[in-house]
């Protein structure tokens, strides 16, 4: 389903040992997510909106082995031709729960799993009102349906709240959806975190942790830096693999990919969203070095093979290597000097390989979010040193080349 962005490892790991059909969840597609799709390796193609009983029934004749959402956009349909095939998938009941955020704390909330205070409104002086009534500081405001810090604003004051909510209502999402209501939560204060997780038949495996660090523009809005993977005994991972479990129970995912990001505050963790799909950022020969495996194969093993590899693995992942992944930040409108960062890189000696969101000489333009950063650079070495003195040489070249 989907298989757009890091969807497309899926795809091409799979053509290996599968023939693979591909289902598209929207009637459009962006340009950018259309040319991730590799349409190369599918036997069929089939558009599902409007001929979901049609599409369900040419598939059945296939006598297909797995359903796999190979993006976000494609988890709720994954649900619904899951069950309609009689294949391994989770519950659509709650699928409106893995994508909408507020249905998502609500479900959360019924399991009694600790979330942030939020209210969703079409009408602004709805949201000012419930943030006057709850007496909370800091808020954030955000689209009820998106992804990659699409949009997502913190606030500190009512006027800050209301030009957010300006920039949010209304407009198409990265998902293709209009935002017909708004989301505002308060503000969790605390270090974040990234948890990767395959499920099967209910049971969790941890494939891999990571604390993200992030910097504060002159504007004060925060962007992400770096992303570090965490040692599996590190002392947080106790309280924050825990919690998780328990969110992915509530939200009803016993099969497949998880990608959950939270904030641990003082009062423990707290979740942001969970996506039933494999992480934005897979890379699986930088995650084999590290840990052994990678949650593209094991995903793989959950829907189309027979759980041996997840059963034969530890809940909680090894760690082999270190590495961090460090997200490009532009600093002004530059075109995208792909080869002059990449010739860079090559000269240190952690450089696992950089992922680029723009093509070479498109124009970049100022980093405010994830989806205007210009790519993403793996660093893995043994020696936790040489991945510092990259990640410093780097932040040193961007200001020449971005």
């Amino acid at each position: 389903m989907d298989a757009f962005s890091t969807g497309a490892m899926l795809a091409h790991e799979a053509a290996g040992s599968h023939r693979i059909l591909h289902v598209r969840s929207r009637a459009l597609a962006s340009d950018t997510f259309l040319a991730s799709l590799p349409s190369d390796l599918f036997d069929e193609e089939f558009s599902y909106p409007g001929q979901e009983a049609e599409v369900l029934a040419r598939l059945a004749k296939h006598n297909p082995v797995g359903v796999v959402p190979a993006s976000e956009f494609g988890v709720e349909a994954a649900d619904e031709l899951a069950r309609g095939l009689g294949l391994r998938g989770n519950d659509p009941a709650l699928s409106s729960a893995r994508r909408d955020k507020f249905l998502m704390m609500e479900a959360l909330t019924k399991a009694g799993v600790r979330t942030s205070r939020q209210c969703r409104s079409g009408n602004v002086g709805e949201l000012l009102d419930w943030w006057r009534a709850e007496g909370i500081g800091r808020v954030v405001v955000k689209p009820l349906d998106s992804a990659g810090s699409d949009d997502v604003y913190t606030c500190d004051t009512e006027q800050e709240v209301v030009e957010a909510f300006e920039s949010v209502m209304g407009k198409t999402n990265l998902m293709l959806r209009v935002n017909d209501a708004v989301l505002i939560q308060e503000y969790l204060a605390g270090d974040e975190y990234i948890v990767n997780t395959v499920s099967r038949d209910g049971t969790h495996w941890f494939t891999d942790a990571w604390i993200s660090r992030k910097e504060v523009l002159e504007s004060g809005r925060k962007i992400y830096d770096a992303e570090d993977l965490l040692a599996p005994d590190d002392p947080a991972l106790d309280v924050i693999l825990s919690y998780i479990s328990d969110a992915l129970d509530a939200l009803g995912i016993t099969d497949g990919p998880g990608h959950s990001e939270l904030i641990l505050t003082v009062d423990g963790p707290v979740l942001l969203e969970t996506g039933a799909r494999i992480s934005g950022l897979a890379n699986p020969v930088a995650l084999d070095r590290c840990t052994g495996t990678n949650q593209v194969s094991l995903s793989l093993d959950c829907y189309a093979g027979d759980g041996a590899l997840l059963a034969g693995r530890p809940v909680r992942y090894p760690l082999l290597e270190r590495a961090r992944c460090v997200n490009l930040i532009a600093r002004r409108a530059v075109r995208l000097p792909t080869g002059a960062i990449r010739s860079a890189l090559e000269r240190f000696p952690a450089f696992q390989s950089v992922r680029f969101r723009l093509a070479d000489g498109a124009t970049t333009r100022p980093t405010v979010d994830l989806n205007s950063s210009p790519g993403a650079v793996f660093f893995v070495h043994c020696d936790e040193a040489e991945v510092d003195r990259a990640h410093k040489t780097l932040r040193e070249l961007e200001y020449e080349l971005l």
